[in-house]
């Protein structure tokens, strides 16, 4: 059982969304195969002798040696996820300022064309109403 992990998952989707990602990837210049456990209750693959420090076999026991995993590992992924979830909202409203931004524009941009229309029908009875001395003709 050298080089193996396992790892336990509260929900089912969680752990086939683990093995799909992981799957076939490499760490450490390997590649992992990952697949699902037949165990069904950890404490019974355990190594009791590992859990009491005496596991003569090593890496060669047929049972689990479970080792906790270590604080600094722990902070750095809560790090990552925390990293990774606020690139994801920055994202998220990016996406959203694009899209008030370009409603805006359209918005603007009809707006600019109706004041267009306004302004020309307002030079025009300007020029009217000078060409014809500020009198009306009747």
């Amino acid at each position: 059982m050298i080089g193996h992990v396992y790892a336990k998952f509260s929900e089912e989707e969680e752990a086939a969304d683990a093995l799909n990602v992981m799957n076939n990837r490499y760490y450490d210049g390997r590649r992992m195969e990952v697949e699902f456990s037949p165990v069904t209750d950890f404490r019974e693959a355990r190594c009791r002798d590992f859990d009491e420090e005496s596991c003569r076999r090593g890496g060669f026991c047929n049972f689990m040696h479970i080792k906790p995993v270590p604080m600094c590992l722990i902070r750095d992924m809560e790090e990552d996820a925390e990293d990774e979830r606020r690139r994801d909202e920055m994202e998220r409203r990016r996406k959203e300022e694009r899209r008030s931004r370009s409603k805006r524009d359209r918005k603007d941009g009809h707006r600019h064309r109706s004041s267009r229309r306004d302004r020309r029908s307002r030079s025009r009875s300007r020029s009217r109403s000078r060409s014809s001395g500020g009198r009306d003709e009747a």
